[in-house]
């Protein structure tokens, strides 16, 4: 008897999308899905790596490139419109193709609009619902926009708590609520089944921060010079994980630091366990994976990128995290204060299998 079948697939986004994917595609294949993911770049090395044995189907991706200033980042995604609305038209198409092919059951899209099928039950994965724009006329249009746009969908997951205690704000929990069915998954993070002590670490082992690099070019190269840079100016003990899975040629070690192009899983968690702090964007993905490990945490969003700049300021405000811009960024500083700083921690609901097969009977019932 055929296995039931599942297309799911991110956008190439930064690596959060692809990473965020992993616990979900591990869930429904031990429910007995036949999984086949849609996917390039280095989304497509990160998920293959998890998944040395499923199908892979190449899909092209958005690419969208970011700009080296945060102040021009509207106009530099408004010229790129054009390739927006194609990298959507295109997806719709090639989904429509790989249907008559393949026959799944049903397809999940994390963030690609144009991932809907008209005839088989079709999820829009976002922790979005109210993207924070430039202008506040803007997020109410976009907002207008998407929920239209949602109706394609059967239904829209949620990786975070409904409620007034979630980990997004406004961004998932916006006082209207479209009317695609929503269903709020909790947290899903790749890391919570890999094998790991909470344990201290030994200090001859230890280092001071762990920096985690992802996200669209060129701010991804700019971030990592950045922190590789000042790192290496205080002298300190740290690692660097740069989020480019497919150039191995960029590993970088001198006797305080260690530029990683990539880890796998369980170093990841190895190198978590061993940092004081860790510095990253404060991609939602991210601080999602983070939350169990209980670490200090410091935010450089992406110049420009107003959701992680909300995401940042809303944790600092709640004392989870300690946010800088990138433009005046000065790691003395920010390690000082992070020592004398009252983190408090997260909450966290986990993901659950058992919520995830109700989810799916209720869409193909």
């Amino acid at each position: 008897m055929k296995k039931p079948s599942i297309c799911i697939s991110p956008i190439d986004w930064g690596l959060g999308h692809a990473t965020r994917c992993i616990s979900l595609i591990q869930s429904l294949q031990t429910l007995g899905y036949e999984v086949y993911i849609a996917t390039e770049g280095y989304q497509e090395a990160i998920l293959k790596e998890a998944f040395p044995n499923a199908h892979f189907l190449k899909l092209r991706g958005y690419r969208i490139k970011y700009a080296h200033w945060g102040f021009v980042l509207p106009i530099v995604l408004l010229l790129q419109i054009p390739k927006i609305i194609y990298s959507i038209v295109y997806e719709h198409k090639w989904l429509r193709n790989a249907q008559k092919k393949y026959q799944f059951d049903f397809v999940i899209s994390d963030n690609r609009f144009g991932f809907y099928h008209q005839q088989i039950p079709s999820v829009f994965i976002t922790h979005q619902l109210n993207l924070q724009m430039h202008f506040a006329w803007a997020t109410r249009l976009f907002q207008n926009i998407q929920y239209a746009w949602l109706k394609h969908f059967t239904a829209c997951w949620i990786p975070d708590i409904a409620g007034d205690n979630n980990l997004s704000g406004v961004l998932s929990n916006p006082l209207e609520k479209p009317s695609t069915p929503l269903w709020y998954m909790g947290c899903l993070s790749r890391l919570k089944n890999i094998p790991h002590s909470i344990q201290s670490i030994a200090s001859e082992n230890s280092t001071v921060f762990l920096g985690i690099i992802s996200g669209p070019e060129p701010q991804r190269t700019l971030l990592e010079n950045l922190l590789w840079k000042a790192g290496n100016e205080q002298n300190i003990k740290f690692v660097l994980t740069a989020g480019t899975p497919n150039n191995k040629a960029a590993f970088q070690k001198n006797n305080n630091a260690i530029l990683y192009p990539h880890l796998e899983a369980a170093a990841l968690v190895s190198e978590i366990q061993r940092a004081e702090y860790i510095i990253c964007r404060g991609g939602y993905t991210t601080l999602m994976e983070l939350i169990p490990f209980k670490k200090k945490l410091i935010f450089i969003p992406t110049p420009g990128q107003t959701e992680q700049v909300y995401l940042g300021l809303l944790w600092q405000e709640k004392n989870w995290a300690l946010c800088y811009a990138q433009e005046n960024f000065n790691l003395s500083i920010a390690l000082k204060k992070a020592s004398n700083f009252n983190f408090e921690q997260p909450p966290f609901s986990d993901f659950s299998i058992d919520a995830l097969e109700k989810a799916i009977q209720q869409l193909t019932n």
